[in-house]
């Protein structure tokens, strides 16, 4: 199996399960062996999932606990690629759904030079590795 880049963009289901518990140590342990980036639209999204969608706003000290792991970039900093990785989402084969919300997750990933820890299939078929949280802890195990 391949070895994921030392930079890995997360995205916002990922922080939701990390609040949650569920990938929360397995995040700070995989922060221990690359650099975490996400968007800052992407811990807006997960705040919002989590107080709104959940109705869970005690786990927004959890996010924030997480997000001090992470290094949040603007989409600001990305707009210049913004239309480009809509356009590649949008035509992208594999994922089939022509989905471009994502679309500052992968400007992230190629500014960032960086692989997307994602269980969301919109990024099959963009040329960018993604890793499932499962397939991320096996990948790593060796270190």
């Amino acid at each position: 199996m391949r070895r994921p880049s030392d930079t890995l963009v997360v995205d916002a289901a990922i922080l939701v399960s990390a609040a949650l518990g569920r990938s929360g140590p397995v995040l700070f342990d995989v922060a221990g062996k690359a650099t975490l980036v996400t968007t800052d639209r992407a811990a807006h999204e997960a705040a919002r999932r989590i107080e709104l969608g959940m109705q869970r706003p005690d786990l927004l000290l959890a996010l924030s606990a997480i997000l001090r792991a992470i290094s949040v970039v603007a989409i600001a900093r990305l707009a210049h690629a913004i239309a480009s990785a809509e356009d590649t989402l949008r035509d992208a084969v594999h994922s089939r759904n022509g989905s471009i919300a994502d679309a500052h997750i992968l400007a992230l990933a190629w500014e960032a030079n960086a692989d997307i820890w994602s269980h969301d299939r919109d990024f099959a078929g963009v040329g960018v590795a993604s890793w499932s949280t499962i397939n991320l802890v096996d990948a790593l195990g060796d270190d």
